[in-house]
C-alpha cells in the first residue's frame, strides 16, 4: 500500500505518511506546508478514521475550528500497542478500497 501510495504521490511514504494523507482528505485540503502541530494534528485525525473503519471510534462533532470530534466506542477492545500498526495498514486498506473502488482488484 504504501509503495502504490507513494508512486500515486511520487513521494516516500511509511504509515504516518498514510495517516497524513488521510488526515488531509478528510480535512479537505490539498498539500501546503504545515507546521509540526498540524502535521501531528492531519496523522491523529487519520488514525481516528481509519479506526472508525473497525467501528473503534465514532465521529461525534465539530470543533470550533471545523476539526472532527471522535470518541472511543464504549466497547472498543484494546489494541496491544505491538498490534496497532498492522491494524491501521489494515484499516487504511479499507479505507482506500471504499474511496477508490476501481482500484481495488
Amino acid at each position: 500500500m504504501c509503495n502504490h501510495l507513494g508512486k500515486q504521490f511520487d513521494i516516500d511514504i511509511d504509515l504516518n505518511g498514510v495517516l497524513f494523507l488521510v488526515g488531509i482528505r478528510e480535512r479537505g485540503l490539498t498539500f501546503q506546508p504545515f507546521s509540526k502541530e498540524e502535521k501531528l494534528s492531519l496523522i491523529n485525525l487519520g488514525s481516528c478514521t481509519l479506526y472508525q473503519e473497525m467501528g473503534l471510534t465514532e465521529k461525534t462533532g465539530i470543533d470550533g475550528d471545523g476539526w472532527p470530534i471522535f470518541t472511543q466506542k464504549a466497547l472498543a477492545p484494546v489494541i496491544p500497542e505491538e498490534r496497532k500498526h498492522k491494524v491501521l495498514q489494515d484499516c487504511a486498506l479499507k479505507y482506500f478500497k471504499k474511496i477508490y473502488p476501481e482500484q481495488a482488484g
